[in-house]
């Protein structure tokens, strides 16, 4: 791969979060730019999904969870896989329709969360 550093960082379909290994952090030159404790996929799924309970009401749930999918889709299919019933009416009917009206107070940046140096 060539991407390096912030690139990684900044690409949802590489970003692995705190899951890069010690290995991997050298390699594409992400020492330092990620906390030092390195985390299994089930532990930041466990971290994300505490984190997600704790938002109300739903919308927010919805943003958050979009937050995660800009950001590592890695990540944000592993946990929606392990919540589907849970997660389809946030991301999908009805919250949505409560997004899409609202879409002028409400506007997130798509994919537009980037880490410069």
């Amino acid at each position: 791969m060539s991407k390096k550093s912030y690139e990684v960082l900044n690409d949802p379909f590489l970003n692995k979060g705190t899951a890069f290994t010690k290995e991997e952090r050298k390699e594409f030159e992400l020492t330092g730019l990620l906390p030092p404790q390195i985390q299994t996929i089930e532990e930041q799924a466990e971290q994300v999904y505490a984190q997600y309970k704790s938002k109300e009401p739903l919308i927010n749930k919805r943003r958050f969870l979009m937050e995660i999918f800009d950001t590592n889709r890695t990540l944000f299919y592993y946990l929606f896989s392990q919540h589907v019933v849970e997660f389809m009416p946030v991301v999908y009917d009805p919250v949505i329709a409560e997004n899409i009206e609202n879409y002028s107070e409400l506007y997130i940046n798509p994919q537009n969360h980037n880490i410069y140096q």
